[in-house]
Formats: C-alpha cells, sequence, structure tokens
C-alpha cells in the first residue's frame, strides 16, 4: 500500500492572507469521511504549491500565549476567551503556520507514512507532487482505522 493508496483528496485550503476566524470556519466546514471539521489544513501560494499547514494547536498557541500563568486557572474564564479570541482572530495565517512541513510523495511505502508520523508525532502527512503541488493528505487516523478493522474483524494473536 501507497500514500496515494489511503490518502484524502484535498478539497479546501487556505492561504497565507487568510484571517485566524476565516481558517477556523474552513477547517469546521470542511468535512471528512466522518463527518467531522478539520484539525489542520494546507496552506497553499497562488500556484497551489504546499507553502504551510495551521493545525488546531497553532491556533490555541495564537489565542493563549504561552507566558499566561498556569495559576491563572483559579480565576474565572468567564469572557476571557471571547476577548483573547476577539484580539487575534483577524490576524494572517501566515503568522501562525507551520512552514517547515514534512510531506511525502505519492509513490511512498505506507510503513514510510507510519515511520514519519510516528518519529515526527504528526498527525496528518501531505502528499505532493514533484512541483510540490498537494495531492492529498494521508491522516494517522486513516492508518489506525485499517489496523483497527483488522483486530476486529479477524484477530489473530501469535503466541
Amino acid at each position: 500500500m501507497k500514500a496515494k493508496d489511503i490518502m484524502d483528496p484535498v478539497t479546501d485550503y487556505l492561504t497565507p492572507e487568510d484571517t485566524l476566524q476565516q481558517a477556523v470556519q474552513k477547517m469546521r466546514a470542511t468535512k471528512r469521511w466522518h463527518g467531522q471539521g478539520l484539525k489542520g489544513m494546507v496552506i497553499l501560494d497562488q500556484a497551489g504549491r504546499l507553502i504551510g499547514v495551521l493545525a488546531i494547536k497553532d491556533i490555541l498557541r495564537a489565542t493563549i500565549p504561552v507566558y499566561m500563568d498556569p495559576r491563572i486557572s483559579k480565576f474565572s474564564w468567564d469572557g476571557m476567551l471571547e476577548t483573547m479570541a476577539s484580539k487575534v482572530a483577524c490576524r494572517k495565517v501566515k503568522e501562525f503556520m507551520s512552514t517547515r512541513v514534512v510531506t511525502v510523495p505519492e509513490d511512498a511505502p505506507l510503513m514510510r507514512c507510519v515511520d514519519l508520523l510516528i518519529e515526527k508525532n504528526l498527525q496528518r502527512l501531505p502528499v505532493v507532487d514533484a512541483d510540490n503541488k498537494v495531492l492529498g493528505v494521508v491522516y494517522i487516523r486513516d492508518i489506525y482505522n485499517l489496523i483497527s478493522k483488522i483486530f476486529t474483524e479477524a484477530p489473530k494473536c501469535e503466541i
């Protein structure tokens, strides 16, 4: 099995000029096969080449700065998240996206994809062609679903 056999085609993407609010709206509106929104999206330039990825953790970091004291949890959060989110809602995706993106070619073996996902602690792996254009995304969840199907449909314990 190769990356192209398990990748999910890219149906929507972000641009570096999108705002964080637009990014969140696109991530929620773009549904995968299980009906849930995306937890991260690829960012393409005007030529359709991959230039970054924005994940929910990037949005969390943008909204809740690291300098906040953990002891603040003793206080009420009423209205605090709304205030913090409104301060970054109009900031651009390019300010928070990850530009060092790990990718694989479409003919990458499934084992290579799994190695990268585990080694780099990734949730998704863009599949690109020779021009760095995104063909799809391999999700760690989809690989787990393949494995869990084997465990549940034909369990075989070798001792």
